[in-house]
């Protein structure tokens, strides 16, 4: 049986082709996903009020089943790809009032 070489040259450049737009199509879900939870905590952060109580940021994140810890301060995480992460850092005084807050992305 005779192999038709125009025609495995097109098997091949269709698999490398396809290829390639397979790891186009990762890197872009990648992208998206970092570019979305880095939104996401951009969103929550600006809802948090300088002076405000903590607790209306902790009740918020309850109530939209945002992940935060309470190590120094407060951090509510956003997941992006696998293990990187959007955080919105707040810092409290010791009333428990809003001093400063910032967001960041986190790439483990």
């Amino acid at each position: 049986m005779p192999v038709n070489k125009k025609r495995l040259l097109k098997l091949v450049g269709a698999s490398a082709l396809a290829l390639v737009a397979g790891f186009g199509v990762l890197l872009a879900c990648v992208a998206y996903a970092n570019w979305s939870a880095e939104r996401r905590a951009r969103d929550f952060c600006s809802t948090i009020l300088i002076g405000s109580e903590i607790s209306v940021a902790t009740s918020n994140a309850v109530s939209k089943h945002v992940q935060f810890g309470s190590d120094n301060g407060y951090t509510f995480y956003f997941s992006g790809f696998i293990f990187d992460k959007a955080v919105c850092e707040v810092a409290v005084d010791k009333q428990g009032k809003v001093i400063s807050k910032k967001t960041e992305m986190e790439y483990d």
